[in-house]
């Protein structure tokens, strides 16, 4: 059994940890137990598809509890089941009823409830398990010999994580970057889509359509078909070529359709020849399409995800769709939970709660208040000692230093015999 080395308890032990903690936690890895624990997991998890499949293995169970710090659990095993099979999508679920976070982050992590997809198999879940799995039976080793040890690992590895806002992804700063292209240009090209977004309710027509070239460079544009339009303007007519050649086939094109096998815009080699004149609908058997509710702004939308400049160097890879001349962005929301939220998790988490307690020097009798006098009670504190009651601060490495090292402190005070004199408190203060 691997045994943490702490050479003592308050400040001095917890410096020492936090020193030696990558050797010690290299140690605790390679120990046989441990090791035969992980291998058997990364062996058998593949096989789990339902919550009881994980229930039902218990040494499977005992590294998955153990990553998320819920080990008192494992023989809970109806409980946990429930757990599982609910999943977290529902507002009524087990895991979220619980005020403990550690439970829903447990059911979120297998996602094996409804409606939800499994994450067993994902790239990576297997490593991130038991990379969990081992930093949390280190800190149970530490909690063995001195339980403050064990809190403030925890509160190191997790709360940071909490305070700190959402960091925008690689996938958010692209999408930005392409929604700003795209509101560039339908700025510039507003005059002209408006034009069509008023004007093409009153075409009845492909002659019509053709004969209005502000008209038709958006409806060619919006299917890729700008080069036509560019020859259809540039047109000069001579004694031989009367009419431009691109406008007769833009315009047989319209006039036949598209449901026909034999129709002219089926036997193009491009596609978006048929899908044109399909959109506008003014073919042989086809119902025409420009005064439909919604038309000009399919069409003008259309236009701006055809043309706009994609950013350079940008690397995005999902569907880009363009809704009333504008890029979506709700999909890559990246909106922090509210202070009062991390809050409620905190005060919810068992070390977590543990940790604000004594460094805040609060009562033990403080948990029977009311759960809203208790927030108050936090957040006034916190202002105090702190400076702010925003969670968010502690993501300053040295303002979660503070806060550790001030429960750690208190930690030890309250641990000294209640006979210990000012003299003996300051001299192991000191040495500390």
């Amino acid at each position: 059994m691997f045994v943490p080395v702490i050479p003592s308890s308050g400040l001095t032990g917890w410096r020492f940890l936090q020193r030696t903690y990558d050797t010690q936690l290299e140690s605790l890895s390679n120990n046989s137990q441990l090791t035969r624990s992980a291998d058997y997991f990364s062996e058998n998890i593949g096989k789990v598809k339902t919550a009881q499949d994980l229930t039902s293995d218990r040494r499977l169970l005992e590294v998955a509890l153990g990553a998320f710090g819920i080990q008192d659990d494992i023989d809970n095993r109806f409980f946990i089941q429930k757990i599982l099979e609910e999943g977290t999508t529902a507002q009524d679920s087990l895991a979220n009823r619980f005020s403990d976070n550690r439970y829903k982050e447990f059911s979120e992590a297998f996602g094996l409830g409804p409606g939800e997809t499994s994450q067993i198999d994902r790239n990576g879940f297997t490593d991130s398990i038991l990379a969990r799995f081992r930093a949390n039976s280190f800190e149970v080793s530490a909690g063995q010999q001195d339980d403050s040890m064990r809190v403030a690992l925890y509160a190191q590895r997790v709360l940071g994580d909490l305070a700190t806002p959402p960091q925008k992804s690689t996938e958010r700063l692209a999408a930005e970057q392409i929604s700003a292209s795209v509101a560039q240009f339908a700025s510039e090209a507003q005059d002209d889509t408006d034009y069509f977004a008023n004007n093409i309710g009153s075409i009845t027509s492909p002659e019509e359509l053709v004969g209005d070239l502000r008209l038709l460079e958006i409806a060619l544009g919006a299917f890729g078909l700008e080069d036509d339009f560019e020859a259809i303007a540039s047109f000069v007519p001579d004694a031989t070529t009367l009419v431009s050649p691109e406008l007769e086939k833009i315009q047989r094109v319209l006039e036949e359709g598209s449901i026909s096998n034999v129709a002219f815009a089926n036997q193009l080699d491009n596609p978006a020849y048929a899908e044109f004149s399909r959109a506008f609908g003014f073919g042989i058997a086809e119902d025409t399409q420009v005064g439909e509710q919604g038309f000009s702004t399919r069409i003008t939308d259309r236009y701006i995800a055809e043309n706009y400049e994609f950013p350079a160097g940008v690397t995005y890879n999902l569907p880009i769709e363009i809704i009333d001349g504008q890029f979506a962005l709700e999909a890559f929301s990246d909106s922090d939970i509210s202070n009062d939220a991390k809050w409620f998790t905190i005060m919810g988490e068992p070390p977590l709660r543990t940790l604000f307690e004594k460094a805040l020097n609060l009562p033990s009798e403080f948990g029977q208040i009311d759960i809203d006098q208790q927030l108050a009670v936090f957040k006034e504190r916190t202002q105090s000692v702190f400076g702010s009651d925003q969670i968010n601060q502690f993501s300053d490495p040295e303002m979660l230093d503070d806060l550790i090292t001030k429960y750690v402190v208190r930690s030890q005070l309250a641990n000294f015999n209640s006979g210990a004199s000012a003299a003996s408190i300051a001299l192991t203060l000191l040495q500390s």
